[in-house]
């Protein structure tokens, strides 16, 4: 079974330095890697001799295409059968692409594991679904990120990545997959290491802008609104528009733009979900 690794990379050398020597430690070595460099403006000299201990051809994009975009190109430069992504700032363990090769050996389309947060490894974070279910996507991304998703390459070939969304890419990917029927499976355990809330990361982004700002984040909520129905669709707007309060400033326009995008109770039961996550300690689907 012939694997396809696509890492995608801006601006982060040090990074990818760790994430391909995570590729070097795997017990299943992968037919080739392709790191999609989205213009970086960063010398990537430092990380030019990892790149070759794992023979990648690196590919520098002559303008900022952004991360679906730099993807699709992954998956035009590929010729596995199966393509696994991989952020740069993530990192897999030995067994990664062992245990996903047995998944396509064994009948699936497409794969997702678990992980590790990355520092804090005893924060492991695992859905305990053993194929992809629509329970779980109504509920937002609770399974994991690009950095452990598979699929086969004829797949995506069709579907590709949704180049106008700026977020939500995953999970618009995985309801996507799960709406055609495919068997889409869940590995529940933890397969890599995840980087939580990188200075340069969507999370700090995200607090920085304004409220006119947010609704090009909006649209995989709005292209999926039949997928989620009214309950699934406005909890998703509204912590979306909700996201970090406490770290924005003007508070009340961002309450006041909830409420008239998905109405009252949405919005106090937005609030009402972040106190009990508060008591339980239970993190928000990622």
């Amino acid at each position: 079974m012939d694997i396809s690794v696509v890492i995608t990379t801006c601006n982060r050398p040090a990074f990818l330095m760790e994430a391909l020597e995570g590729i070097a430690a795997q017990t299943y070595k992968p037919k080739e890697v392709i790191i999609v460099n989205d213009c970086s403006e960063v010398s990537y000299e430092s990380v030019l001799d990892a790149i070759k201990k794992v023979n990648a051809k690196h590919i520098l994009l002559k303008e900022r295409s952004g991360a679906n975009r730099a993807r699709n190109i992954g998956i035009e430069e590929c010729s596995g059968e199966i393509i696994a992504f991989l952020d740069d700032d993530d990192i897999w363990l030995p067994e990664y692409l062992n245990e996903i090769s047995a998944q396509y050996q064994s009948g699936a389309d497409a794969v997702v594991a678990g992980f590790k947060q990355l520092g804090k490894e005893n924060v492991v974070v695992i859905n305990s679904d053993v194929e992809v279910t629509k329970t779980s996507l109504l509920r937002g991304n609770t399974y994991c990120g690009m950095s452990g998703f598979s699929c086969y390459r004829k797949v995506l070939e069709k579907l590709q990545f949704d180049e106008a969304l700026p977020n939500g890419q995953d999970w618009d990917m995985y309801v996507r997959l799960f709406t055609k029927g495919m068997d889409f499976r869940n590995i529940p355990e933890a397969l890599f290491l995840y980087r939580f809330q990188n200075e340069d990361g969507i999370g700090a982004k995200v607090r920085k802008l304004a409220p006119k700002d947010i609704y090009p984040r909006l649209a995989s909520a709005y292209k999926h609104k039949d997928f989620l129905g009214d309950y699934w669709f406005k909890k998703r707007v509204s912590e979306q528009v909700l996201f970090s309060l406490k770290h924005k400033e003007d508070k009340k326009r961002w309450i006041s733009l909830s409420i008239k995008l998905v109405g009252f109770k949405a919005t106090v039961n937005f609030f009402f979900r972040a106190l009990r996550r508060k008591v339980l300690k239970k993190p928000m689907a990622i």
